[in-house]
């Protein structure tokens, strides 16, 4: 491995070159997925290839997942117990022929490009020339597969979806996400980012810098991530390993802080940080959530990405969920898509595709836009 290559390269190709052989589920435990690789503009990208979906494959690396059984989970947890039963029978009508189409088209089995297996991927502004090459490369490697991207957002990268359109990619809307630029003055100026700013240096609660991280903390630091990511929200979530964790503790494919209070290590954040795109998020947080909300720790967390991301002087991608939590703190609400082609698929699934993207562009826009307002 050549280490003149700058830290996030030398990362990215580690864990490339072990998933490639052991397969994705040793970075993330639920995704029972294969990866290979492809060449962008220089580098190799990784593509998730996904043959069977179970019911607990998450949604980074299962489109049934992502559209599906996430949304399901949500409409049901807002249920009264009292209308679970028919909540259930609901969501079977609703679901049932969206899940016929996700069978025909064959999303579930598409190569993902750029996948790290992640929340969010970030990528870097590739060339009209990169896109095309890019195109034509993954057809000539996948003729029997749809292929999709995630995590493409207009609003962060505008030629990057100009270009996939041109190219004949349909853009499939997947969720809300939240962007701000630390380095406008105004992000500072709201109430509860100045709050967030004095709970984080009342060193009531101390922050460890990735550098005071030891091997051994890491199982602790992976079941804090997993109560607030797993049991709290969601097992479609992914569920990093132990090796993950250790990975990053490495290389700094996450660049990790934890949080210690009276002695016991109480929080955990991971910065994904990518200088050729501009833009830093968190894939990994997690603290102990049985403590009293009185210590701030999901605050004291978030206020920490936020001073990174100043001082690294990158552009923040808050990723989805906690939209009021996110808007008091700078977040500009903005639809983020998963672009897919399928043209070179047999016609029952290029027109399956179609029609399964255009109910997810009737409907979806305004179901995320209604949530966002919750």
């Amino acid at each position: 491995m050549n280490t003149s290559l700058p830290p996030h390269v030398v990362a990215d190709a580690l864990w490339l070159l072990t998933a490639r052989s052991r397969g994705g589920q040793h970075w993330v435990s639920n995704t029972d997925c294969a990866i290979d690789a492809i060449e962008i503009a220089g580098h190799s990208q990784p593509v998730s290839v996904l043959d069977h979906s179970n019911w607990q494959d998450s949604y980074v690396a299962s489109p049934r997942s992502t559209w599906l059984r996430y949304a399901r989970q949500e409409m049901l947890r807002q249920l009264s117990p009292g209308l679970a039963a028919l909540g259930q029978l609901l969501s079977c009508a609703l679901f049932g022929p969206m899940s016929a189409l996700l069978n025909a088209s064959k999303l579930d089995q598409a190569a993902i490009c750029g996948n790290h297996l992640i929340s969010t991927n970030l990528y870097p502004d590739w060339s009209a020339t990169a896109v095309q090459q890019t195109t034509d490369n993954l057809l000539q490697k996948y003729p029997q597969r749809p292929l999709m991207m995630r995590n493409i957002c207009p609003a962060l990268h505008p030629a990057l979806a100009q270009e996939l359109i041109h190219n004949g990619w349909q853009m499939l809307p997947s969720r809300m996400v939240y962007l701000c630029d630390p380095q406008e003055k105004s992000v500072w100026k709201h109430n509860h980012v100045k709050q967030d700013a004095r709970l984080l240096a009342d060193n009531e609660v101390e922050i460890l810098p990735h550098e005071a991280i030891q091997i051994q903390d890491l199982p602790v630091l992976r079941e804090l991530f997993r109560q607030l990511f797993i049991d709290k929200h969601s097992c479609l979530n992914p569920d990093f390993s132990l090796a993950f964790f250790e990975l990053c503790l490495e290389t700094r494919f996450l660049e990790l802080f934890a949080l210690r209070w009276q002695g016991k290590l109480v929080g955990v954040i991971g910065l994904y940080a990518h200088p050729d795109s501009g833009c830093i998020t968190t894939p990994l947080i997690g603290y102990d959530t049985s403590l009293p909300q009185e210590l701030g720790l999901y605050r004291r967390l978030m206020a920490l990405l936020l001073h990174k991301a100043k001082e690294k002087q990158l552009k923040l991608h808050y990723s989805s969920g906690a939209s009021q939590f996110k808007r008091a703190r700078g977040g500009l609400p903005h639809l983020e898509y998963a672009a897919v082609y399928s043209q070179h698929l047999p016609t029952s699934s290029h027109q399956s595709t179609r029609l399964f993207a255009s109910i997810l562009q009737n409907c979806a826009p305004a179901i995320l836009k209604r949530a966002d307002h919750l």
